[in-house]
């Protein structure tokens, strides 16, 4: 796993990197409507974004096929997509993040404990 924050060669990741296999389920981590579904930001490749409600959004990258469409409403443990190796990845692996308004939250610190 990737985590969140500043790397070591001065890049900042603003969520984490968890590898999985390919085509891996890629869960919605909430309720939410889907803001946006496509591949318009080169680095994260196949691109998920959900808003949710007090000024969450949950973010998800990488993946190899999505699942789902812009303005669908979606629910907590949904498939949205499928994991994959697009955009800036160099192996099969999810981009999360978590945002609050537009600051990025360590997602790692919102997880249940498990």
């Amino acid at each position: 796993m990737k985590r969140f924050g500043p790397g070591a060669s001065g890049e900042r990741n603003d969520g984490i990197k968890i590898a999985v296999p390919m085509s891996t389920p890629i869960h919605a981590t909430a309720d939410g409507v889907v803001a946006y579904v496509g591949d318009g930001i080169a680095a994260l490749g196949g691109l998920v974004i959900v808003k949710h409600g007090g000024g969450w959004t949950s973010v998800y990258g990488h993946a190899s096929k999505l699942l789902v469409q812009r303005g669908q409403s979606v629910k907590r443990g949904q498939t949205i997509a499928l994991s994959g190796d697009t955009g800036f990845a160099d192996r099969p692996e999810l981009h999360f993040e978590l945002r609050k308004g537009r600051t990025p939250v360590d997602p790692t610190s919102q997880l249940p404990r498990s």
